[in-house]
């Protein structure tokens, strides 16, 4: 085998490795957030703590569920990296299928960032949880930096798959 071809079948490999990461883990990330979740939205509905007093219960359950919902997306885009490994594992590491899920996966990181942000603090303030108070610490750095990145990415690999298939139509 020559050097190329090693690299490649390492490549491959190691693709391999990081889609079993991905499915033994992404249980345990869903676990992590749905669970907790749940905790929250019973004690919520049945023993309000001081901060849900004045309101009803299911605005008080959905300011919960509003919170959650960040993690739920950014789950979602860690999920959607799924494919782009089962790609890279069959040795397709310019296909449209993956650079289009690198995509997906960072629109869905970008959202699940600017719902952790913005929206969701500001949905809780319009239902009358806690006042807008905009915080921003270095994870959310992290978050977006982690989006934009698996975006850009995409967006390369769709135009390195584009221009090497033109590339083959020419001599063809």
């Amino acid at each position: 085998m020559s050097n190329e071809d090693l690299r490649l079948a390492k490549a491959r490999a190691q693709a391999g490795q990081m889609r079993t990461i991905t499915d033994v883990l992404m249980p345990i990330l869903l676990a992590a957030i749905v669970l907790p979740l749940i905790g929250d939205v019973y004690l919520t509905a049945t023993d309000p703590a001081p901060w849900a007093a004045g309101l009803s219960a299911p605005v008080a359950v959905l300011i919960k569920l509003i919170g959650y919902t960040p993690a739920l997306v950014g789950a979602v885009a860690v999920a959607m990296l799924r494919t782009v490994f089962a790609e890279y594992a069959e040795g397709n590491f310019l296909s449209a299928k993956a650079s289009a899920a690198f995509q997906r996966s960072g629109i869905w990181a970008l959202a699940a960032f600017l719902l952790k942000i913005f929206a969701a603090p500001f949905a809780v303030s319009l239902l009358g949880g806690a006042a807008f108070n905009w915080r921003f610490d270095p994870l959310d750095i992290a978050l977006m930096a982690f989006a934009t990145s698996v975006l850009m990415i995409g967006g390369v690999l769709e135009a390195a798959a584009t221009a090497l298939k033109a590339e083959n139509d020419q001599i063809v």
